[in-house]
């Protein structure tokens, strides 16, 4: 029984985390520093080289605000399966 209790917390803990990271992207002021800021975020949770490995900066144009939406969702998707 212990151990659910655990594992519950941890899943909690994961899930404020890719929460807490998510919301420090989203809350950009300015969209055009929206891909400096993105990096620094993967970057604060050491995840460069995956970012690197699944060219998640290669995909979508960074620039085009109309594309923010669906990169936000690319983000969220890759912070969910790196962060364990």
């Amino acid at each position: 029984m212990k151990l659910m209790i655990k594992e519950s917390k941890i899943e909690k803990a994961r899930r404020a985390l890719i929460q807490q990271a998510l919301d420090e992207i989203c809350n950009v002021p300015n969209y055009n520093t929206s891909y400096c800021s993105t990096f620094c975020v993967i970057a604060k949770l050491g995840l460069q080289m995956k970012v690197k490995e699944e060219k998640l900066f290669e995909m979508g144009d960074w620039n085009n605000p109309e594309c923010h939406d669906e990169l936000i969702e690319k983000e969220k998707i890759f912070l969910v399966k790196q962060i364990r």
